[in-house]
């Protein structure tokens, strides 16, 4: 069946199918979510329907387009223009222009013209990260299909069911992915997503012995990860939310950190319910003020006396 394949997408998938029934596939897409969510894979799916063929590589009606370097040039859309008036060999010519969001002002207003007057034959799919570079006179001239990231469920099942991953393991990446499943697959195998996660059991360890100067050291350990702050303390709150919900005695299946639960039970003995309530907001507040830029060691030195006047 039509986009077996595709995981997630569902009113994405319903609207094109709904189309082809009725026979009122549009001349051009403009597909519409976050890097790595599977639009492109929706669009060769697309394609190949299309095209009936499961070979696109060799389809002489088929084209993938990308940026030159930083953004799409003009020549670019242009080339498309020369190529898309020659007849296809079947009944279509699909052109796949990826990150669209790139465009220049001056290669958007030459595709105009195409998308104003396209052959019948034609299909174009601009895949874009967000819609708000595409002018509103390509936008208006597109059919717009908004792709959401996916629910933790559906990730966590694929890793299980096509990535042979542990079923702890798999319920922690889908928490981290986002509901993107090609995050998802990068975390799978990733190293450093592993240090970080050794690391923040470290920093629980410290928070766990009182101790105000050996808490600070945890200042100097988080400096390495400023370029990507706000997703280590993300991960910091999952581990205390953890521990709450093991405190309320609330069922595994809701844990995140799975695959740690012993390490989690025997820090949830160590503080009480409000003490682990109040450590969350602190992270939570100091997240907040990392993302507006505030100064780094003012927001971490504050939070660790903070947590350390909660716990002492």
């Amino acid at each position: 069946m039509y986009f077996d394949n595709i995981i997630g997408h569902d009113r994405a998938k319903q609207f094109i199918l709904n189309s082809m029934k009725k026979d009122r596939i549009s001349h051009a897409y403009l597909f519409e979510g976050p890097s790595g969510i599977g639009k492109r894979m929706f669009s060769m799916e697309l394609s190949k329907m299309m095209l009936e063929t499961d070979n696109l590589e060799n389809d002489p009606d088929f084209k993938i387009v990308r940026p030159d370097g930083a953004s799409f040039k003009i020549g670019q859309i242009r080339d498309i223009q020369l190529d898309i008036i020659i007849k296809p060999y079947k009944n279509k010519k699909i052109y796949i222009l990826e990150d669209a969001h790139k465009m220049t002002v001056q290669a958007q207003n030459a595709l105009l013209k195409t998308l104003e007057e396209p052959p019948e034959y034609a299909l174009i799919i601009l895949i874009a990260q967000n819609s708000s570079s595409i002018l509103d006179t390509i936008k208006s001239r597109c059919e717009v299909v908004k792709f959401s990231p996916l629910t933790q469920v559906q990730v966590q099942d694929y890793l299980v069911d096509n990535k042979n991953i542990d079923i702890k393991r798999a319920k922690v990446i889908a928490s981290f992915s986002m509901g993107i499943l090609s995050k998802a697959l990068d975390l799978c195998y990733s190293e450093e997503f592993n240090n970080k996660r050794n690391e923040i059991q470290e920093y629980l360890n410290i928070i766990q012995s009182r101790d105000l100067i050996d808490m600070y050291t945890i200042n100097t350990k988080l400096e390495k990860h400023k370029s990507n702050l706000n997703e280590v303390m993300d991960m910091i709150i999952t581990y205390f939310r953890d521990i709450l919900m093991i405190k309320q005695g609330v069922d595994e299946s809701l844990i995140i950190n799975l695959d740690q639960i012993d390490f989690l039970s025997s820090i949830s003995k160590k503080f009480t319910y409000f003490q682990i309530s109040n450590i969350i907001d602190i992270i939570d507040e100091s997240n907040k003020n990392i993302m507006k830029n505030c100064n780094f060691n003012m927001v971490i030195g504050t939070m660790i006396l903070n947590i350390y006047e909660v716990i002492k």
